[in-house]
């Protein structure tokens, strides 16, 4: 009489193997670090599994036998489908596919865009003052000093620079496109032209010299300005009028030599406004970089967008275009 074994329930879970170890190692590492390498192989993997990944199923049977493989290699290529046979055999073989990895990474924008906060007095024109502008991430560190500057010296400078996106394919290319390069900003037209003892900001000239855009002195900073007899502009929708200083003068800071320390500069030099509508004065742009013959349009662009994003806009036509020293022309 034999006597059967007794079933003994296992009491404890089976050890896992070395492979997945390393595996479950593996996927910690992908889960939790935030290091450029890790996350263009987080983007690799979501990739392979949105691209090569059994989506949908297969609209055709599963082969019988080696001979309808074979027969389905060999239709791919006669179609001169090599990629996709190797992808096939790949996938047949249970291994990854031939495509290396660089093909799979992006081309992602080499600078970011930030969002600053805004300088806004009070004043009629606050409201019409954004919280926020936009600045390239490269210019960002010495325009933030050049605006500490004004701020130590009692004084503010509201900026205009809304986050940009291209123009989309289909409309027509701007004449402009140093807003979308991040090297163009305007100051908030508002701000300046109706009186320039109250005024934020004001277009003035000291001793007969050219005219400029200057920053009042809205408080008392760490650095002191002097008061001098600037003569400043008030204009109306018609015309404007030179207003001389009063007898204790004006506390006015230039803007110019100050943002010239993070690469901005009036777009004209010496200009003088014609009406309260006259924007002319409230353009800076950023030039540093721009190589003339030799600089493009599209090496600018590929700093800040993705190539889905420039080859989807209306500037796409136009990546050929040279600087020229004031336009990209061209291309």
């Amino acid at each position: 009489m034999s006597v059967s074994e007794p079933n003994i329930e296992p009491t404890g879970t089976v050890p896992p193997t070395l492979e997945a170890q390393a595996l479950q190692a593996l996927l910690g590492v992908l889960s939790s670090s935030t290091s450029p390498a890790v996350l263009e192989a987080q983007a690799i993997m979501l990739r392979r599994l949105a691209l090569e990944g059994d989506v949908t199923g297969s609209r055709i049977p599963a082969p019988l036998n080696i001979t309808e493989v074979g027969g389905y290699l060999n239709l791919l290529g006669a179609l001169g489908q090599t990629d996709m046979r190797n992808q096939a055999l790949a996938g047949a073989l249970g291994v990854a596919g031939s495509i290396s990895g660089v093909e799979w990474m992006s081309s992602s924008p080499t600078i970011a865009w930030l969002a600053l906060p805004n300088d806004r007095p009070a004043g009629p024109a606050q409201g019409a003052i954004p919280v926020t502008f936009q600045v390239r991430s490269d210019f960002a560190p010495s325009l933030r000093l050049a605006l500490q500057g004004l701020h130590d010296q009692g004084c503010a400078l509201p900026i205009l620079a809304p986050a940009m996106t291209l123009p989309p394919a289909g409309t027509e290319p701007p004449a402009d496109v140093l807003p979308y390069l991040g090297r163009e900003f305007t100051l908030v037209p508002g701000t300046a032209l109706v009186d320039p003892d109250t005024d934020p900001l004001a277009v003035a000239e000291l001793n007969a010299g050219p005219w400029q855009v200057v920053s009042r002195c809205l408080s008392t900073g760490p650095i002191g300005v002097t008061p001098q007899q600037w003569v400043a502009l008030s204009c109306t929708a018609a015309a404007c009028t030179q207003t001389p200083a009063p007898a204790a003068g004006r506390q006015y800071v230039p803007i110019a030599p100050v943002l010239a320390s993070a690469g901005f500069t009036p777009a004209v030099t010496n200009y003088l406004p014609s009406s309260v509508t006259d924007l002319g004065w409230t353009r800076f742009v950023n030039l540093t970089g721009l190589v003339p013959g030799t600089t493009t349009l599209g090496s600018e662009l590929s700093l800040l967008y993705s190539p889905s994003d420039i080859a989807g806009s209306s500037l796409a036509g136009r990546s050929g275009a040279v600087w020229n020293g004031s336009m990209f022309a061209g291309g």
